[in-house]
């Protein structure tokens, strides 16, 4: 499979936007629904989900929906809420969960045409995978599981210890 980049554009504005949320702290960030599933450990701001994804070094996941979208309450209850998907979800990514409503900018800058929508992104801004619309939890977990295969984490990076000096 083809990993898929976004746009330079795309990328610039995403970081561009990434970093007025990070200047402007988290007042705007977008809470769970009340029915979103207890299982998921959730962020409710993209600072704060990008600050642990890249200290994780884990890809993020991102879910639009609206307090007025009935599939995505229905995603929510039937897909994300079944235990095998919900660990799998906190084992593997960073969690964060989007009003579109209230991050319009997030929306656009990400494409986000429909809801539900799930995207997942390297700490980087890399996209990995989109799933628009409602999936049943075995389908959505494929396409969640092909988008962090495209994922190669690159190793942390430490000082090294000064070598012998060769003269």
């Amino acid at each position: 499979m083809q990993r898929i980049l976004l746009s330079s554009v795309v990328v610039a504005s995403f970081v561009a936007a990434f970093a007025i949320v990070t200047l402007a702290g988290p007042p705007g960030a977008a809470k769970p629904p009340a029915g979103a599933p207890a299982g998921i450990k959730w962020h409710t701001s993209l600072q704060t989900a990008h600050k642990q994804a890249v200290a994780e070094n884990k890809p993020l996941l991102i879910v639009f929906g609206a307090e007025w979208c009935g599939f995505c309450k229905k995603l929510e209850k039937q897909t994300l809420n079944t235990p095998e998907l919900s660990k799998y979800i906190n084992d593997t990514f960073v969690a964060v969960h989007l009003d579109l409503d209230k991050e319009k900018k997030i929306g656009e800058i990400l494409e986000v045409h429909a809801l539900p929508c799930t995207i997942v992104l390297s700490p980087n801004a890399d996209l990995l995978g989109r799933i628009n619309g409602y999936e049943t939890a075995a389908p959505f977990q494929k396409k969640l599981v092909a988008a962090r295969e495209l994922y190669h984490p690159q190793p942390v990076q430490t000082a090294a210890a000064p070598g012998p000096v060769v003269r």
